[in-house]
């Protein structure tokens, strides 16, 4: 190769060798930055360490100054008097024994109340399975059951009129006796004869019904309680002055009822009818059907119908 391309040669490799050496510092450069900005930051972060356990450990009282932590010292002298004293251990096998006798009573079959431990007394017209549905204890721990409260749910049947309720805990039986209501008068309207309780309440009839009730007819069932379906319930007042009255009056029976003259009746052996109205005024009402029957009986008077509704007797 002539001298002259060499040399032309050589110059144009100096530029490219000038060049890697700058690449080369640069890079070298920005490696020593970032290497010294790391630093910078894991420097910093210990600092703010530092700072945050510094204050962390102003807030524990008790702290020497070297930043170590004061564990307290106990002193186990009481638990160790406590541990050998007799009274304690007796005390833990109460306490056990007592947990032992509640698992037991808790887990164990044998406390819990079914079909089979319940037995019902005084049953003529109603089921015992319908009462043993509306006690509602199937399946509870026998020492859970309230005797008041089953005697209440059974009295929300409307035939029971009483219910007592006894539990025998340690054999997990039940007896129950039950009082079915029996009816003090029938009611008779265009839907059906009725059964009437003391308290006025009228049901339809199950099983016998029993002889020489008194009758009251009533077919559009006007006596019904003010505000209550009609039929549903017989106002008590006019079910109270109608028992007195057949309990003074034999014989009246049975006794009608419509919403213009209330209580009306023919009087036994005699062709005269009465209108006795409604109201508890028993004794005044006889006082003035008797003055009528005298009137009645001397010819003062004439007519076929006494009427009582009011404070003095009219014939007419």
């Amino acid at each position: 190769m002539p001298r002259g391309s060499m040399a032309s040669a050589a110059k144009s490799r100096q530029p490219n060798t000038q060049q890697r050496e700058t690449t080369r510092h640069a890079a070298s450069l920005h490696a020593s930055q970032r290497e010294a900005a790391r630093s910078r930051m894991a420097q910093r972060r210990r600092q703010q360490l530092k700072q945050r356990m510094r204050t962390f450990e102003s807030l524990l009282p008790g702290l020497p100054e070297t930043g170590g932590v004061a564990l307290p010292r106990w002193d186990l002298t009481p638990l160790k008097r406590l541990a050998g004293s007799r009274l304690f251990w007796a005390l833990l096998v109460v306490i056990a024994m007592a947990g032992g006798l509640t698992a037991w009573f808790a887990l164990d079959e044998r406390w819990y109340i079914y079909r089979e431990d319940v037995h019902f007394n005084g049953l003529n017209y109603l089921e015992a399975e319908e009462l043993w549905q509306l006690s509602a204890i199937n399946g509870w721990q026998v020492f859970w059951i309230d005797a008041d409260e089953i005697g209440r749910r059974l009295r929300q049947n409307p035939y029971v009129a009483e219910a007592r309720v006894h539990i025998a805990p340690l054999a997990a039986k039940i007896t129950i006796d039950i009082t079915e209501v029996r009816p003090v008068a029938l009611w008779v309207t265009d839907a059906g004869t009725l059964w009437l309780r003391e308290d006025g309440l009228a049901l339809s009839p199950r099983g016998a019904t029993p002889p020489g009730l008194l009758q009251i007819l009533d077919g559009p069932a006007d006596a019904t309680l003010p505000g209550a379906p009609r039929g549903s319930a017989i106002d008590p007042v006019i079910l109270r002055s109608a028992q007195a009255l057949a309990n003074r009056l034999p014989g009246v029976s049975p006794l009608r009822y419509n919403a213009l003259v209330g209580l009306n009746f023919r009087l036994p052996n005699s062709p005269y009818w009465v209108y006795w109205g409604e109201g508890d005024e028993v004794e005044s009402k006889l006082e003035n059907l008797a003055a009528a029957e005298l009137l009645l009986a001397s010819g003062r008077a004439r007519g076929s119908v006494i009427d009582l509704r009011f404070e003095r007797p009219y014939i007419k």
